[in-house]
């Protein structure tokens, strides 16, 4: 065969078939594992505070041996997160946000990502459908794991505020929250939503109930947005106690991580509040798998993640969450899907039945 393209020039890519895309899959395997290398070794942060380094510079400030260096390096700039040369390295637009400073940032998604729990849970998926539930690695679920792993609880929590702050945005662009003025955030980590919503309305004030282990970096944080004295911070478990007073409560990217059972009950206790307080709504945040199984839908990987960390957690479809507010007590009256991406399904106490 005789070919005529220069040898510099890639070959146009043909219609991918099924064979190169599981092909695709597995190379997204050592593709992450090359970004979450680059990530640990804080790359990106050493290009962040220089303009350009070589590849002997990067290695040296990074702790890592200079040929491997450079063979990572091959790979961010072949997927555009650098640019540059062995002279010098600078990085992208697609680089900076992997840099702690950018927002918003994916460092810390990847930091999680490629955490040994992370890694161990998705390792261990074909004994988890087999026996039907999850084993959580090191022997702990997860939120307990944390409790003992500082560094990695301070990178979830920044990793769930990265997440939670647009569907705060989102949340606070929705016209009717001028009758509101106590907006309560169940589960809500360091404050991302609650957070956007109180700056966004200057008259509301805000209750975030999480962990006893959280409270601590939520206090830094919500002081670091200037809102000490509009949010209310209170250690509490959530399944056991919902904050009264509030006109509005948020579940935001809570349901998915629990059995149905246990839905139902934190939405019961929800409940219960609104009733307590004459009034108001729960608003329930979460990603949704669309109606038909067919639709292509990133919230599947999410489901496969929920599996692989939660025993009874799951991403569920709209009418699945309708059925557990139902059994709650609860009415959906409103279901909205916000720019971010997730679901906002608004409920309220259900009409008592007459006998």
């Amino acid at each position: 065969m005789t070919l005529h393209q220069h040898p510099d020039t890639p070959p146009a890519m043909p219609a991918i078939d099924s064979y190169q895309r599981v092909q695709k899959m597995l190379d997204a395997m050592p593709d992450f594992a090359a970004l979450y290398t680059a990530v640990e070794l804080d790359v990106f942060e050493a290009l962040a505070a220089e303009t350009t380094m070589t590849s002997d510079e990067l290695a040296e400030a990074c702790g890592a041996d200079p040929a491997m260096m450079g063979r990572l390096l091959g790979w961010l700039q072949a997927h555009s997160f650098v640019a540059g040369n062995p002279s010098g390295y600078r990085l992208t637009e697609d680089g900076h946000v992997l840099t702690a400073d950018a927002d918003p940032s994916q460092r810390h998604a990847v930091l999680v990502t490629g955490s040994t729990y992370w890694r161990e849970a998705l390792g261990h998926l074909p004994d988890t459908v087999r026996r039907g539930y999850s084993t959580p690695p090191e022997g702990h679920p997860l939120y307990e794991y944390l409790i003992f792993t500082n560094g990695l609880a301070e990178t979830f929590d920044r990793f769930m505020t990265a997440r939670s702050t647009p569907v705060g945005r989102d949340l606070a662009a929705i016209d009717g929250w001028a009758d509101v003025r106590v907006v309560a955030d169940l589960g809500g980590g360091l404050g991302g939503v609650l957070a956007a919503l109180v700056h966004a309305h200057p008259h509301l004030r805000g209750i975030l109930a999480e962990r006893s282990t959280v409270t601590g970096r939520a206090h830094s944080y919500v002081s670091g947005q200037g809102l000490l004295s509009r949010v209310e911070i209170i250690a509490a478990d959530i399944f056991e106690y919902v904050p009264r007073g509030a006109d509005r409560y948020l579940l935001s990217s809570i349901l998915h991580n629990y059995s149905p059972e246990a839905c139902v009950t934190l939405l019961t206790g929800v409940r219960q509040a609104l009733q307590d307080n004459a009034g108001g709504e729960v608003w329930i945040i979460e990603g949704t798998l669309p109606r038909r199984p067919s639709t292509a839908s990133p919230w599947y990987s999410t489901d496969i993640r929920m599996m692989s960390l939660f025993q009874g957690g799951r991403v569920r479809r709209v009418s699945e969450l309708r059925e557990l507010a139902n059994q709650a007590g609860l009415s959906i009256t409103r279901c909205a899907h916000l720019p971010c991406g997730q679901t906002l399904l608004v409920a309220s106490p259900a009409p008592e039945r007459e006998n």
